[in-house]
């Protein structure tokens, strides 16, 4: 009769875990990553071979039990054939398992290592933003705000610039408007809402009040960014610089270029701008204006005696009361050597002319303490009127320059008022000098 099958029981479904849910029970060997890699072979060599050895156990049971047999029935066969595919299945999902798990812990290592890195590279903006000698923010758009925008961040660094820290400047959005200087306010709000309007970069350099009063010159520039996601408004960084001590500079080397840096009066350059300017406006005053040009006299003898040092000190004490003497408005300047100007800006006639030339003299012959000595200085001063027809600064200073070699030549401290005459006999005086001898 045939040999039936020794099962007691059918074979057991295998359950086929879903890709990348897998659960061990407690019994398993655990696989982290953060074990001793030497374990994790280990398990793996374990769960890959328990399947194999299960077959190898079933088959050979199977097959002893039939070994007195003169045959294996079809039941036997099929129930090897069940164990040879459930374990070939099982080992394939273990192998796979194992696959995916590796896989797993690599994939999660770049995560950690790509997020670590992220970090390190805030980290370094961070330090970067809040150490570089320059505040930094982000704008949101805003048109409910004088400027159009709502401060989203700034940088520590303005509290060292303006005395009020960042959370000041964020929570009320009108500070910092209401912080540029009156005079600079509406260029730079102009120029804010420029920035957002057309989405160009912003560029100004502007004035702002600090806590303490004190003014500072700031360069602001900034650039659109990518829309904000979560509010859809339009979103600005920028980059804020202290230039006040580089304004300075520039001011101190404009000055020092326009000004005389032994009086500190205006020097050539800058008075003939002004004169130019004056004889601008002429058509449009019925005043003019007048020109004083002063020579000290006998101002050798005073350096040739006491030294180019005290010449240096009675200059400037020329220059000091000439500067307390002229009114607001009008300019005083140092043409070299001993010479003097002065641009008496509005004169209704040449009275008002002579009257200010006469001023001039009296104030400079007060004594003046030098060396030890009380010296009484006169000047030689040479007046010229501007007309209508006179557009040039060049030649109204010629015209000045006459008067007073003609004031000179009639004896010195005194005044002389331009006319035609003396620019000839000027002329007719440079033949005589420089013509060179016939023959």
């Amino acid at each position: 009769m045939p040999y039936g099958p020794r099962v007691s029981s059918p074979a057991q479904p295998v359950e086929v875990p879903a890709r990348g849910a897998f659960s061990f029970p407690s019994s398993s060997l655990p696989l982290d990553p953060a074990e001793n890699p030497r374990s994790r072979d280990v398990g793996a060599a374990v769960l890959t071979g328990l399947p194999l050895v299960a077959l190898l156990s079933s088959s050979l049971v199977i097959v002893l039990g039939h070994m007195t047999s003169s045959g294996i029935g079809a039941v036997d066969l099929g129930a090897l054939a069940v164990l040879a595919l459930a374990g070939l299945s099982q080992t394939i999902l273990v192998h796979e398992r194992g696959r995916l798990l590796d896989d797993s812990r690599k994939a999660r290592a770049a995560v950690e290592i790509a997020l670590g890195e992220r970090a390190q590279a805030d980290s370094r903006y961070r330090v970067l933003v809040e150490h570089v000698p320059a505040a930094v923010y982000i704008d949101v758009a805003d048109d409910g705000v004088t400027d159009g925008g709502r401060l989203g961040y700034m940088s520590p660094q303005i509290e060292v610039m303006l005395g009020y820290r960042p959370d000041e400047l964020i929570g009320d959005p009108e500070l910092w408007p209401s912080l540029i200087h009156p005079d600079d306010r509406d260029g730079a709000l102009a120029a804010y809402h420029e920035h957002w309007r057309s989405g160009r970069p912003l560029r100004a350099e502007y004035r702002m009040i600090a806590r303490d009063g004190s003014t500072i010159w700031v360069r602001d520039e900034a650039y659109g960014m990518a829309d904000e996601t979560a509010s859809g408004r339009r979103v600005s960084q920028g980059l804020l610089v202290d230039t006040t001590e580089q304004k300075r500079m520039e001011e101190r080397l404009l000055h020092d270029a326009l000004h005389d840096p032994l009086t500190g009066l205006a020097n050539r350059v800058l008075f003939r701008d002004r004169v130019e300017r004056a004889l601008s406006r002429l058509h449009r005053r019925r005043t003019t204006v007048a020109l004083l040009f002063l020579d000290v006299d006998d101002f050798k003898v005073v350096n040739d005696s006491l030294g180019h040092a005290a010449g240096d000190r009675l200059l400037i004490e020329i220059a000091r009361r000439l500067t307390r003497t002229i009114r607001a408005g009008d300019v005083a300047a140092r043409q070299g050597g001993d010479e003097f100007t002065v641009l008496v800006g509005r004169v209704g006639d040449v009275g008002e002319a002579t009257a200010m030339a006469e001023r001039v003299a009296a104030v400079l012959r007060r004594p003046i303490e030098l060396e030890g000595r009380s010296l009484a200085v006169g000047v030689s001063i040479g007046v010229a009127l501007a007309s209508e027809s006179d557009g040039d600064a060049d030649a109204l200073l010629s015209h000045a320059d006459a008067a007073m070699y003609t004031a000179k030549a009639k004896g010195k401290g005194r005044y002389a008022v331009f006319e035609p005459s003396m620019q000839v006999r000027a002329r007719q005086r440079l033949d005589r000098i420089f013509t060179p001898p016939a023959g």
